[in-house]
């Protein structure tokens, strides 16, 4: 009888202590599936604002690579214009300058014109008053060139004169004759002078030799040339050593 009781008490007991293990089971299946609903409510809601997130950066790349693409493009519209200004700008400065240019132009052939107007002519007659000095102009020369050949001629006879039959008189040269010394020879005391027979340098003229105001001596032209003439140094008037670029004066 005491058996049996212990063996009631016993199963009693194991039957307490299954349903206390099951109820504490149940309570944590209970909390585990609350656990993972949460869980699972957290992970979508964060997904979905995952993927709100990537949706507004997908948009939003794309929006700066709009307007990436729109400012290259003002850059280059911008960068256009600035060119497109700058050569209006110099076209501007261009023009200002022709504009300039034709304004002097203008105001020149305004004063050409008054000239012609206080000379009293005719174009026709202008052409013919051009001729007639063209004409005087060769004319001249032609007398020149014939002067110049009598004039050596001369010189060339008063020159054989004076050898044959001597001459005391002093030679009378050009007024304002003057040259300069190509080169001293001061061995022998005589200069070669940049002056010929063209310029009026005659055999046995006297000329002063000159060095910045100084008076350095006296020369004696010994023979002439077409544009060079030779000269003795006269020691009676040597004021220092004749050189090279020294002026000769008449």
């Amino acid at each position: 009888m005491l058996l049996r009781i212990c063996l009631i008490i016993a199963i009693l007991a194991g039957l307490a202590a299954g349903a206390l293990s099951y109820t504490k089971v149940q309570e944590i299946i209970v909390t585990t599936r609350a656990s993972r609903d949460d869980w699972n409510h957290k992970y979508v809601a964060e997904n979905k604002t995952r993927l709100t997130a990537e949706s507004k950066l997908k948009k939003t790349t794309a929006d700066l690579e709009t307007k990436t693409k729109d400012l290259a493009r003002t850059k280059t519209a911008l960068d256009a214009s600035v060119a497109k200004a700058e050569e209006l700008d110099k076209r501007n400065n261009d023009l200002s300058s022709e504009l300039d240019k034709t304004r002097a132009d203008r105001d020149t052939a305004q004063a050409k014109l008054e000239q012609w107007n206080l000379i009293g002519l005719e174009p026709g007659q202008i052409k013919g008053v051009i001729a007639d000095l063209e004409k005087t102009r060769k004319d001249r020369e032609a007398v020149i060139a014939e002067n110049k050949i009598i004039m050596s001629s001369r010189n060339e006879l008063q020159s054989r004169w004076d050898k044959f039959f001597g001459s005391n008189g002093p030679v009378i040269l050009p007024a304002g004759l003057h040259g300069k010394v190509l080169a001293v020879d001061p061995k022998y005391d005589f200069v070669v002078l940049d002056i010929g027979d063209e310029q009026g340098a005659k055999e046995r003229g006297e000329m002063m030799i000159n060095r910045g105001g100084k008076l350095i001596g006296k020369i004696k032209i010994s023979s002439v040339q077409k544009d060079r003439c030779v000269a003795n140094i006269l020691s009676d008037w040597k004021n220092g050593d004749v050189m090279e670029g020294d002026e000769v004066l008449y």
